[in-house]
């Protein structure tokens, strides 16, 4: 909230929890689309979990890196993007949308 407060008239705020793709440490690549694929699949559908008390946020759905820079770059270039925070949903309803 207080980046809204400093940033008023523009920007937008992603909170994806986790994020998936290749991730490199020094010449090993982890493949966490191994893990985070499948989950982002069965947890999509599961948004009454999510608002569960306590362990509602354990059951919140993965993000694709691909999803994320796609509405990074939306909401920069995109002169309608509303600014503000973008949540799980919200990135991957923008990721799947075609920019106008």
């Amino acid at each position: 909230m207080e980046l809204l407060m400093e940033f008023p008239y523009g920007g937008v705020i992603q909170r994806p929890e986790f994020i998936y793709g290749t991730h490199s440490v020094g010449s090993i690549k982890m493949p966490l689309g191994v893990i985070g694929s499948p989950m982002e699949t069965v947890l999509q559908h599961a948004k009454l979990l999510t608002q569960a008390p306590l362990v509602g946020p354990l059951f919140t759905s993965p993000v694709n890196l691909t999803a994320v820079w796609k509405v990074t770059v939306r909401a920069e270039t995109d002169p309608v993007f509303s600014p503000g925070i973008v949540d799980v949903h919200g990135i991957l309803r923008y990721s799947q949308q075609k920019p106008r």
